[in-house]
């Protein structure tokens, strides 16, 4: 029987399609922010850090209105967020309004991810997993494409504000298409006891496992891993491998490609049952080892293939993986637990940004360290939780052999 949210889901992605733009539109339009603003790229790059703080604000009530007032009102109000983002920065004189146009941007992404992944979960609550890693799909198509639209107004000495223009009309239109759309009623989104949940939630709201607080984490590794490879990887590639500023560019959509390929293999592969907690482990530790040769080894060799496989092992999925897993671990509400994995992410967000362009100002290449570092971090979070999932499948087991004997 065909599913009657199709059509939602449509919305929901393209949404993100738009996020993915948004996500690396000012690094993109680094050179020209940077000089409308009159400051240099670190202090054009510094203000995605406002993107974190928004998330931190938004998330005290974000999951909280989507769990009450339902999915729909968080996605409209997502949309209409990053409306006031894309139309503030266009407009910003300095980087001072830009930042704070920069906050609305990060209460759009909380209000996106309250509201469209426990609605995916609920459209599909058999395929909650792929139906997730999707939305990865539609980010990294639109990171792939927006360098290559950008480098066209370049080339065509166009101005780089009609790339603002172009999202702000997809998101219009959009806004238009959800607000006629149905989503899944709340009833069906009562909080359920998983039956693999390693612990009972008698322990009260505030009482956290340690796997629940590993996976909440996990959503700072995850959130900086695409950060730095989104923001970074084309100054890397035209300052530290010293290739054309077209070149470096499309790096970006290098990545893209990799991210992909991700996204459609680990769909598959999660299909036929592939649990997201080997993905989450393979992936962090690769990219640790990718981020790792991009930092000692920088030159064109490397960089172009290694923004290919970074892709692949660091922006395909993490987020979303990471999500669901911390989902199916936890028996809170959906709406709830993604406002604390959002709030991992806003620290990333945050302080990432910050971090990365004081080490800019040393070595760009040093960027990478800092990623190979957070990767290893995420791989230890994931295997905690890898091998105390095993020690309670072992337990559960020895109690019904105990029971039946």
């Amino acid at each position: 029987m065909k599913n009657k949210y199709l059509s939602t889901s449509l919305g929901l992605y393209i949404n993100y399609f738009v996020h993915g733009m948004a996500l690396i539109i000012i690094a993109q339009n680094i050179d020209f922010l940077s000089e409308k603003w009159n400051t240099d790229n670190a202090g054009a790059a510094a203000v995605v850090s406002s993107f974190g703080i928004g998330k931190i604000i938004a998330v005290f009530f974000s999951g909280k209105i989507s769990d009450k007032f339902g999915r729909k009102l968080s996605v409209v109000l997502g949309i209409i967020f990053y409306l006031l983002f894309l139309v503030g920065v266009l407009w910003s004189p300095n980087t001072t309004a830009a930042y704070l146009f920069g906050i609305s941007a990060g209460i759009a992404n909380s209000f996106l991810d309250t509201g469209t992944y426990p609605a995916l979960m609920e459209a599909f609550p058999k395929k909650s997993g792929p139906a997730n890693i999707i939305v990865k799909a539609f980010i990294q198509a639109a990171q792939f494409l927006l360098p290559l639209i950008i480098s066209f107004l370049i080339l065509q000495k166009l101005w780089y504000g009609w790339s603002f223009i172009l999202i702000i009309a997809i998101l219009v239109v959009n806004l238009i298409f959800i607000a006629t759309r149905k989503f899944p009623a709340l009833e069906s989104s009562v909080i359920e006891k998983v039956p693999n949940a390693v612990e009972d939630n008698k322990k009260g709201r505030f009482h956290f496992s340690l796997e629940e607080l590993c996976l909440i984490s996990f959503g700072f590794v995850a959130q900086t891993l695409l950060y730095v490879l989104s923001q970074w990887i084309p100054k890397y590639g035209s300052e530290v491998v010293k290739m054309s500023d077209a070149a470096s560019r499309v790096l970006v959509s290098y990545e893209s490609i990799g991210a992909i390929i991700c996204v459609i293999i680990t769909f598959t592969l999660g299909n036929r049952g592939i649990k997201s907690v080997y993905f989450l482990m393979i992936y962090t530790f690769i990219a640790g080892i990718i981020s790792m040769v991009l930092w000692a080894f920088p030159s064109p060799f490397v960089c172009i293939p290694g923004s290919f496989l970074l892709g692949y092992f660091s922006a395909g999925g993490l987020i979303q993986l990471g999500l669901t897993l911390l989902a199916e671990k936890s028996s809170r509400g959906k709406g709830y637990v993604t406002s604390l994995y959002t709030i991992a992410e806003g620290i990333a967000v945050f302080t990432i940004p910050l971090l990365a362009a004081s080490i800019s100002r040393v070595s760009i290449s040093g960027i990478f360290l800092l990623n190979s570092l957070v990767a290893f971090l995420g791989c230890a979070l994931i295997l905690t939780v890898f091998i105390r999932g095993k020690r309670f499948s072992r337990k559960q087991t020895v109690n019904i052999n105990e029971q039946t004997a």
